[in-house]
């Protein structure tokens, strides 16, 4: 079975793309904004979220923070992809993805990054649950 992957991007043509360049290795699914991804992932969790950073409403930052404040999304590993750096401004408190890559992104290293922060996920997953 594969991993299922929530692509929330923007733009029409980059969702598409992204969705299309996965849908091999992934189960896609897309949401158009921040809010319609938080909503999507509470009711359908995906394996993994891949986000654009500056959306218009709840940004990359702001859905990856109320992700990780939900309960069953705490774990949820989040990927940014996004044209512009890394913002350096944040509260060193604030969470942040698991992965972030900055547009344009090889096909294969996008691929490679979200099994690489799956694997890490389940590890974690996979520890937590021998401690308890």
């Amino acid at each position: 079975m594969k991993p299922k992957v929530l692509i929330v991007e923007n733009s029409w043509t980059m969702r598409e793309t992204l969705r299309l360049l996965l849908s091999g290795e992934f189960d896609c699914t897309v949401a158009a904004d921040g809010e319609a991804g938080l909503a999507h992932a509470l009711t359908e969790t995906p394996d993994v979220l891949l986000s654009d950073v500056n959306m218009d409403g709840i940004d990359g930052y702001e859905l990856c923070r109320r992700v990780r404040a939900e309960p069953s999304l705490a774990r949820l590993p989040v990927v940014f992809v996004s044209g512009y750096a890394p913002r350096v401004d944040l509260d060193p408190a604030q969470p942040q993805p698991d992965a972030y890559l900055v547009k344009p992104v090889k096909p294969p290293y996008l691929i490679a990054q979200l099994h690489a922060v799956l694997q890490r996920a389940r590890g974690a997953t996979a520890k937590a649950a021998g401690e308890a």
